[in-house]
């Protein structure tokens, strides 16, 4: 990684962000401002922020009321040179098309409004027809009209009473609706009476919705009269969403072209906020992957025509330290508590091994100058997995369901299952090399969905831990279990050679010796005396016999202690024990995979062996991923990763619309 300041003239600003979005090529960092340049100052985005957060709002708010995802984006001629200039172009689009959309909203919801008191208007009708309640009786040969709204439930009662003595009786009052502090009330009388009976409703709190006036007092009459109504109000609101569906057309590609550049104003502002700055020139700093300076120099020559100085600094060595991971399309978000001179790690990861580097990122991005662990667990993952959970009849299913979720993501479309869905079929190349760890410890383990290779197949296993254990023998699984021993050893081993050899990289040579070193050397030594224990019979004078392994742990032990203090070395003597013994739990859960399909297979017969199988690959596969993913993390990333690195995360725009880069 190199550090990297470009000084530019301001009207060139443009240019360089659209290249820089386009190549995505610039870890942008923020100078702090003891680092400012002599007679510069951080850019001023307040004037830009003041016009583009209400643009950024009302722009939503119209994709909202629109929904316009599913429409092309018009290519719009915006002033995208100048920040200012496109904040403020937004806010006059904004409110230019925000108009139309509220007159559309606010019909609609009159509309909608006048369609719930007629439809309650009908059903009260409807309710005296076939009570036998005549209208006539309220006002002969005159016309009715309403109060209708909602009043607090303690009110309701004086509002009966109030609208009873403005209109002397004659009237119709009934509660339509109520919840625990209000009730929604409709009330009928001669229209002589309407303004009275507003006034009284008016002054007990009530919530008045709009009145029906000149209703017939023919009770037939007055309901085809608001079946007309309500028929009139369907046809209104037809009309309404035709010219709604007229203006998403014309209009909608527009607005999601505005919410597009709303979002490159939103990543340029974010770009260049607290960027040194003078009357002219504009500078930005930024890491750039080291194979790439020379590219970012033309590049932004011809996108600057020439206009701009790129300077590369020296960084500590000139070596590029990559790491393999795929590129990140995400910008850079830096703060001012971001150390900018700590470099990004950049990692480029054969898309094969991205789940598995998925994993590791998970713990933690490799800083700058650390070892990325992917090429050694591309092996250890499938081979601790297969230890596991070894089956070569489940273990081609994995391919197979590897290579099936490959062909779904590659097909596109939307994936069922939601986020673990994604989950999923993002980690297909995973459960393939899973799948080869299990078909391979399946054959080594004679194990063919549970039941033996030999009386299938007549290919007897390499090795069988649980040979003899239904019948009492257990010599296969005492061997196993030495077996995985060694191989935590191994393990635990090559944590503390990595982590040794990336001291001595970095020329740290005592460290290395005194720390990695000295522990593997002692904790060799202790494993050495265990096995020569154990061996002999449980003897401690077989341990005694031989000072070759005593010295071995107590001088580096000594010497630990004596470098990283007693306590550092009493906790690394303490961790070997327990790491290593975690090893065990690949002896347990192969073990317990036998057991769990012999229990099925035996007590359901040939339904259980198939249930069980799915129940094996489903639960207990689950089990063993966590488990193997905890063997790394805790036992092994321990040793020597750290993971405290940046992701190399480079500046980028939106590609729906097209950015001059090339002149002004």
């Amino acid at each position: 990684m190199r550090l990297v300041s470009i000084i530019i003239p301001r009207e060139r600003l443009h240019n360089l962000l659209a290249y820089a979005g386009d190549s995505e090529i610039l870890h942008l960092v923020e100078v702090a401002g003891d680092h400012l340049p002599p007679g510069a100052s951080k850019y001023d985005i307040a004037s830009v922020l003041a016009h583009s957060s209400p643009a950024k709002s009302k722009i939503a708010a119209l994709n909202s009321a629109l929904g316009t995802a599913d429409l092309p984006l018009e290519k719009i001629d915006a002033p995208v040179e100048s920040l200012d200039s496109l904040a403020a172009f937004l806010g006059s689009e904004c409110s230019r098309l925000e108009q139309p959309v509220k007159q559309l909203e606010e019909s609609a919801g009159k509309l909608q409004a006048e369609r719930e008191r007629s439809a309650e208007l009908s059903r009260f009708l409807s309710g005296l027809k076939n009570a036998g309640v005549p209208l006539s009786s309220l006002a002969e040969g005159s016309f009715l009209s309403t109060v209708a709204g909602e009043v607090a439930v303690e009110s309701a009662e004086s509002l009966r009473q109030g609208i009873a003595d403005v209109t002397y009786g004659n009237m119709i009052f009934a509660v339509t609706a109520s919840t625990e502090d209000t009730q929604t009330f409709l009330s009928l009388f001669p229209s002589a009476f309407a303004e009275e009976a507003k006034q009284a409703a008016s002054a007990l709190g009530a919530k008045l919705d709009a009145a029906w006036a000149d209703l017939p007092t023919d009770l037939d009459e007055a309901t085809k009269q608001v079946s007309y109504r309500m028929q009139e109000i369907e046809t209104s609101e037809k009309k309404l969403e035709q010219d709604r569906q007229t203006f998403v057309e014309e209009q909608g590609p527009r607005i999601k072209a505005l919410s597009a550049l709303a979002e490159l104003l939103d990543v340029r502002t974010k770009a260049i906020a607290g960027s040194p700055t003078t009357e002219s020139t504009v500078m930005l700093q930024a890491w750039v992957p080291e194979y790439r300076v020379e590219e970012l120099s033309k590049g932004v020559a011809e996108a600057c025509q020439g206009e701009a100085s790129v300077v590369a600094e020296e960084v500590g060595s000139s070596e590029s330290k990559t790491h393999p991971e795929s590129k990140s399309i995400e910008r850079s978000e830096t703060s001012g508590d971001e150390d900018s001179s700590k470099p990004p790690t950049l990692v480029n990861t054969p898309s094969w091994f991205k789940p598995v580097q998925s994993i590791i990122n998970n713990f933690g991005i490799p800083n700058y100058n650390e070892l990325n662990p992917l090429p050694f667990m591309i092996i250890s993952y499938p081979l601790i997995f297969g230890l596991m959970f070894g089956d070569f009849g489940q273990g081609p299913l994995f391919i197979l369901f590897g290579l099936l979720f490959m062909r779904v993501r590659k097909k596109g479309g939307k994936i069922p299952g939601g986020d673990i869905g994604q989950l999923i079929v993002g980690g297909a190349e995973l459960m393939i090399l899973l799948g080869i760890g299990t078909t391979i410890f399946g054959f080594v383990f004679g194990d063919f969905f549970g039941f033996e290779s030999a009386q299938i197949f007549g290919i007897h296993p390499i090795f069988s831990p649980t040979e003899g254990a239904l019948t009492g023998t257990i010599d296969h699984l005492q061997t196993f279990m030495v077996y995985i021993l060694y191989f935590g050893v191994a393990h635990y081993t090559l944590g503390l050679a990595l982590n040794a050899y990336q001291k001595i990289r970095r020329k740290e040579y005592s460290e290395a010796f005194f720390g990695p070193i000295c522990w593997a050397l002692f904790y060799l030594a202790f494993v050495d005396m265990v096995r020569t224990f154990a061996l002999a019979g449980y003897k401690f004078s077989a341990v005694l016999s031989n000072p070759i392994p005593i010295a071995l742990f107590v001088i580096p032990f000594g010497l630990l202690s004596w470098k990283e203090g007693g306590l550092h070395a009493l906790e690394a003597f303490t961790s070997m024990g327990s790491n290593t013994l975690s090893y065990l739990r690949i002896w347990a859960l192969n073990i317990a995979d036998f057991f769990v399909k012999v229990a099925l297979f035996t007590a359901f017969g040939i339904g259980g062996a198939i249930g069980g199988n799915i129940l094996v690959m489903i639960i207990e596969g689950l089990i063993v991923f966590v488990q193997t993913l905890r063997l790394h993390w805790v036992e092994w990333f321990s040793k020597f990763y750290e993971g405290n690195g940046l992701p190399f995360a480079p500046y980028w725009e939106p590609k729906g619309w097209i950015v001059q880069t090339r002149g002004s």
